[in-house]
């Protein structure tokens, strides 16, 4: 796989994963990633480059750091997520999913 392909795959499986019900945000799956975003922010550019990491291989590795939300259970959502990257992989593929982030409702105070 080239790199122009694999950019295009990490591209494809953000796009999908931000539609996947129970994410709220891709975050960048490497360290690397994360010092790429905070220097795009300092400079005030928009150009962070793919939040999902892909390594060629074989099999393919795919790195995903997510931010989930309660719009279904957490286990099911991964579950979802790993599907729709097998499917957009399109052949072996090892799947590493992070949950960097899970929104909770407040807690009600029974006052």
């Amino acid at each position: 796989m080239s790199e122009e392909e694999a950019a295009e795959l990490a591209a494809r499986i953000e796009k999908d994963l931000l539609a996947e019900p129970g994410v709220s945000v891709v975050y960048p799956a490497s360290g690397a990633g994360l010092l790429r975003e905070a220097a795009a922010n300092l400079l005030g550019s928009g150009d962070t480059g793919p939040r999902v990491a892909i390594r060629a291989g074989d099999p393919l590795r795919v790195d995903v750091a997510l931010g989930l939300d309660q719009a279904r259970p957490a286990g099911e959502t991964a579950r979802a997520v790993q599907r729709m990257i097998r499917q957009a992989a399109a052949g072996p593929v090892q799947i590493r999913i992070t949950v960097a982030h899970l929104e909770v409702p407040p807690e009600s105070s029974g006052g």
